[in-house]
Formats: C-alpha cells, sequence, structure tokens
C-alpha cells in the first residue's frame, strides 16, 4: 500500500524555491556577463561578431521559414515569447536552447515558432522588426540567438543600424539592405502585431512564455520549472510519448 509522506509539500516548496534560485543566480550571471562583454558599440558591419560561430554552428542545416525553425510536420511545436533586451530570454537561448535543438528540433521531433514582443522598449521593438525581416530570408533564428549573445544595457538606444547591420552580416548569406529596408513592410508589420495581440490575448505580463501543443492542435501554455534543459526535455519526452 502507497503511504503519504507529510513533508511532501514542504520538499515540493523546498525544490521550487532551490529551482527559482537557481534561475535567479543565472540571469545575474547573464547580467553581469552583458556589464563585462565587450561594447556593442564595438560592432561594425565587416568586424568579426562575439558569438557568430556557435550560432551558425547551432541551426547549420536545419530547415527555417519565416519565424519557424525545423520540420514543418513535427510532431510537437513549442512557440517562444520574446523580447531580444530581455536577460531572461538570452538566459533560456544559452542554457535550454542548444539542447531543444539538438535532441529535438534536428531529428525533426518539435517545431520551434518565435513571437517577437517589445516589452522592455523601443530598443526591443526596433530589433524584433529586424528580425522578422529577417525572417522573409529565413534567418531570423540566427539574428535572434547572435543579438542575445550581444545584448547591451536595456533601452540604453543601442540597436542602432549599425549594430542590426552587424549583426545581420554574420548570421549567414542575407541582404543587409534588403532586410533594413523591409523593417516596416505591411508583412513585418503584422506579424508584430501579430504576437503582441496574442500575448495580450494569453495574459502574458514576462519573456520567455511558452506555448507547447501536438501540432496542429490548440496551443497550451507552458510554464517550465526553470530555464535549464531538464525543465523542457521532462515535458517534451512526456508529450512525445503520449
Amino acid at each position: 500500500m502507497a503511504t503519504t509522506n507529510a513533508n511532501t509539500p514542504t520538499h515540493a516548496r523546498l525544490y521550487r524555491l532551490g529551482a527559482l534560485l537557481v534561475t535567479v543566480l543565472a540571469v545575474l550571471a547573464v547580467l553581469i556577463a552583458v556589464l563585462n562583454s565587450p561594447s556593442t558599440s564595438q560592432l561594425a558591419p565587416g568586424k568579426p561578431v562575439p558569438g557568430a560561430r556557435q550560432t551558425l554552428a547551432l541551426f547549420a542545416g536545419i530547415p527555417q521559414h519565416g519565424n519557424t525553425l525545423g520540420n514543418p510536420h513535427a510532431p510537437l511545436t513549442l512557440v517562444e515569447f520574446g523580447d531580444l533586451q530581455c536577460p531572461s530570454c538570452a538566459l533560456f537561448a544559452q542554457n535550454a536552447l542548444p539542447s531543444i535543438v539538438a535532441r529535438y528540433v534536428r531529428p525533426g521531433r518539435v517545431l520551434l515558432v518565435f513571437r517577437g514582443l517589445h516589452f522592455i522598449g523601443s530598443d526591443s521593438l526596433r530589433a524584433a522588426r529586424m528580425a522578422y525581416a529577417l525572417g522573409e530570408q529565413d534567418h531570423l533564428w540566427q539574428f535572434i540567438d547572435l543579438m542575445y549573445r550581444n545584448q547591451g544595457l536595456e533601452n540604453s538606444s543601442y540597436v542602432t543600424d549599425t549594430y542590426l547591420s552587424a549583426l545581420a552580416g554574420a548570421v549567414g548569406p542575407v541582404d543587409v539592405a534588403r532586410a533594413l529596408s523591409e523593417r516596416n513592410s505591411p508583412t513585418v508589420r503584422s506579424q508584430i502585431d501579430q504576437a503582441q495581440a496574442l500575448a495580450q490575448q494569453l495574459h502574458l505580463q514576462s519573456t520567455p512564455a511558452f506555448l507547447l501543443s501536438r501540432t496542429g492542435a490548440s496551443p497550451q501554455r507552458f510554464s517550465p520549472a526553470s530555464l535549464d534543459p531538464e525543465s523542457f526535455s521532462g515535458p517534451l519526452d512526456k508529450l512525445l510519448g503520449s
């Protein structure tokens, strides 16, 4: 006969507290890395961009279309709502995303979808516009990953055309001038408006936020316990096996 452990609620609270502490420490590590990293003002077209080699390797050979990454017929779809200035989004990109891409996206088991928001401010909006414009050339995911690796101080007006051109020029064979000119196109504005409307409909208050579902089914809110790989692999494996 199964027995009830009277300390289970306490253990659960301690586990959640521990997971929260790990996330807070990880976010602080990202902030320290941003403060100690080379200034974003040093980024310029034609110059090496920190992290570009790792970003290109992460996504090499994986199909992209617009804001999606992976096989469109994958059994699961994971949607990320992200603000490109958000340190926690950068934490997800650095800690969990490489494992998700390697274990689930590259083998065709999970389709990733990015929804760009601009909760933090105007730099977020400028970045999101460039990301969607590069999505028209199927390089959105390289751009957002490289921006997460090269975040500046929030709302410090660091997201200039020079900064955006430097990142875009490092993500692969893209037409940077075309992307800059398409940032305010009806297609890009529509995608940003759709992301914002969906976030409001879901009452999202922070980023990153996630939806997870079987592909083609109604998306469901997914709140990982933390932004580490294990907090995603367990639910993904469970849903894949169901």
